[in-house]
């Protein structure tokens, strides 16, 4: 299950070259067509599409973010370069690592789906994003957990992981949480939650993934990050481990922070491929 990630590095030697590889770049961070098709399952067990298939789809204007801001900085030519390699990945680094780490170590088989069926001897996991996200924390930070199913009349769903981690405050533990302000500050471990855009039509109420490798800026601009986790899906991010299904995997999605305070407005599904969508996102540390 892991993957390096290839580096994309643009040539020191032409000046012009690099200039014309960060425009296109941010270009393709502020303008790129999406298609609600296939962000609508994302989430959801509809058989993953790859990003190449998804170009063809139709595409609707309501979806697109007619000018989110990308913040470049003019003295910073040079592409953004992926430097995000999963050997770097330390499993050892907190509890909720380690049951990550479990499953990276264990998994035979993995599929996405809206119910639970998990057996650890035998490697097979089957979830969606928040029964995994629910799974790891009742065994990594129990406490967390039942903080986040408290007063639920089912199991958390996404939305629910957003808005519990979103009532934390950023210095102080609320019930085995913290919440993290600053996506720059985010940690292996951590939890993003986001709710699903408005324009997106599903009903799926969002996405939960853990952040394993701390969140890298993007080359030349000052509020982009590229994170890369690990979650259940049945929709491909950058740079995915998933090649040939869905469930349990790594990907690298991207962030666009609010540039005075550097808290998340936006999420890229696949990183750069794809613009972003202004939501609500919260970044949360479970600590017991």
């Amino acid at each position: 299950m892991h993957a390096k990630v290839s580096a994309r590095q643009g040539s020191d030697s032409n000046s012009m070259t690099g200039v014309w590889l960060a425009f296109w770049t941010r270009v393709a961070i502020r303008t790129a067509l999406v298609s609600v098709a296939a962000l609508s399952v994302a989430c959801s067990p509809t058989p993953r599409k790859s990003p190449a298939a998804l170009r063809g789809g139709r595409h609707s204007s309501a979806a697109i973010v007619d000018d989110l801001p990308v913040t470049f900085e003019a003295g910073s030519p040079e592409p953004p370069t992926v430097a995000l390699v999963d050997r770097d990945i330390d499993w050892q680094a907190n509890a909720v690592m380690r049951v990550l780490g479990g499953i990276a170590q264990t998994v035979k088989y993995t599929e996405y789906s809206h119910g639970l069926a998990v057996d650890v001897r035998r490697g097979i996991y089957v979830f969606d994003c928040s029964s995994m996200a629910q799974w790891v924390l009742k065994r990594a930070t129990p406490v967390a957990e039942n903080t986040l199913s408290r007063g639920l009349s089912w199991r958390p769903l996404a939305a629910d992981f957003q808005r519990r981690i979103a009532r934390a405050q950023p210095g102080n533990e609320r019930g085995g949480w913290r919440r993290v302000a600053r996506v720059e500050d985010a940690q292996p471990g951590d939890v993003i939650a986001w709710l699903k855009p408005k324009i997106i039509d599903s009903k799926n109420t969002g996405h939960v993934a853990f952040v394993v490798l701390p969140p890298l800026r993007v080359a030349g601009y000052s509020d982009a990050y590229l994170v890369r986790v690990v979650d259940a899906t049945s929709l491909l991010h950058a740079d995915d481990t998933r090649q040939a299904g869905s469930g349990f995997g790594f990907g690298t999605i991207l962030l666009v922070v609010e540039p005075d305070t550097g808290a998340p407005r936006a999420y890229g599904w696949v990183g750069l491929e794809w613009r972003a969508f202004e939501t609500s996102i919260a970044i949360g540390r479970a600590t017991r």
